[in-house]
């Protein structure tokens, strides 16, 4: 492990229903076992999973110039990314899934998508049904972050779905590697350039493209040609160290943050999944009064250390400061949903960040990622 990079230790394996790993994939081909021999990434064999190794970190602001450090090893100055505290224990690692959530179905044992429905709900069963990462099935949409939360949670103790911090962490590491908040220029656009048309069941009325469009490459991260958008149907995506489609594609709730609980502007984060719930500040910390709840493109971020959170939502554009754009809204007692959707545009990216829904809100362009 690299004592200063620690983004080149992200790699993509297959996780056990207990959380161990079963097997690590080829970091050149996802298709291919670590040894060479073919893997199963369809679900046979768990879900397919980029590992991330604890890290610590340094934030310094001077003025308005942020700078964040990272290193694997503790020093005087860092604290421990808090993503890697996990309902009050130390972990070594954390595991977000390599692709957009798909489910799988308990009446047949068969993973399927949301096709292109704005309401899933009636096809689900939010008893047994689990939520799932694997390759060739399209995004499952229309679920609520709290039905997420329950599929997530139907894999067996630690899975849930991604946790803000676990998304923040993330962050810190894509920027470190690119010191560039433009993700979209270092990345690819990914598939943000379509559109969606009137909620159907059909799948072929979905922007989304099909999960495992980035097996060939691996742990890589595609950059702006080969990330590039596409006005084709299921063609373009983008991937960061593994984590494909990590913006772009399909809206991702976020869970263990709430936003406008008791005053519009509070932002409560946890990083403890056994409190992850919606429309509550029991469990959590208040990291913010100061979120903006008009939208706009973001031009600089809350000093919040660990977490990259809007600070102001004037003057910034897709070219200029954070390059993403924050939808946010004054309603009480918001959820989060991030990365942006399929026709989210030059919005879209490893920074954007939704803030405007409440919790019973669903629709075909959310959809969700396993996280252990």
């Amino acid at each position: 492990m690299g004592l200063h990079t620690p983004w080149e230790d992200m790699k993509r394996c297959v996780l056990n229903a207990d959380g161990s790993v079963n097997y690590y994939l080829n970091p050149s081909d996802s298709t291919q076992k670590a040894d060479g021999s073919a893997a199963n990434i369809d679900g046979t064999d768990g879900n397919v999973m980029v590992e991330i190794p604890k890290f610590y970190f340094r934030h310094i602001l001077v003025g308005t110039q942020n700078t964040w450090k990272i290193r694997t090893l503790p020093l005087t100055g860092y604290q421990l990314h808090p993503a890697f505290t996990k309902a009050g224990v130390e972990v070594d690692y954390r595991y977000i899934s390599a692709y957009d959530a798909c489910y799988l179905d308990a009446t047949d044992s068969t993973y399927k998508s949301g096709l292109n429905l704005d309401d899933m709900t009636g096809n689900l069963d939010l008893v047994n049904d689990k939520l799932a990462s694997v390759s060739g099935v399209y995004p499952l949409v229309g679920v609520t972050r709290d039905e997420c939360r329950t599929l997530a949670e139907n894999n067996g103790a630690g899975w849930h779905q991604l946790d803000f911090a676990l998304w923040s962490a993330v962050q810190m590491l894509y920027l470190t590697e690119y010191a560039d908040f433009d993700t979209q220029t270092n990345l690819g656009a990914g598939n943000t350039g379509a559109s969606y048309v009137t909620s159907s069941s059909s799948q072929t009325d979905s922007p989304h493209s099909v999960a495992g469009k980035s097996n060939s490459l691996g742990n890589a991260s595609t950059d702006a040609t080969s990330g590039a958008s596409s006005a084709t149907r299921d063609t373009a995506f983008m991937s960061y160290r593994g984590i494909e489609n990590w913006y772009g594609n399909c809206w991702t709730w976020a869970d263990g943050i709430n936003v406008n609980e008791g005053t519009a502007g509070n932002v409560h984060v946890t990083n403890d999944y056994t409190d992850f719930a919606d429309g509550t500040t029991t469990g959590y910390t208040l990291l913010s009064s100061a979120f903006p709840t008009s939208s706009g493109y973001i031009r600089n971020i809350l000093n919040t250390g660990a977490y990259f959170l809007s600070g102001n939502n004037t003057g910034g554009t897709s070219s200029t400061y954070l390059t993403d754009y924050h939808y946010a809204g004054a309603g009480a007692s918001r959820v989060v949903l991030v990365g942006g959707s399929a026709f989210n545009g030059a919005g879209a990216g490893g920074f954007c960040l939704d803030s405007t829904d409440g919790a019973g809100y669903a629709g075909r362009g959310f959809s969700a990622r396993l996280a252990f």
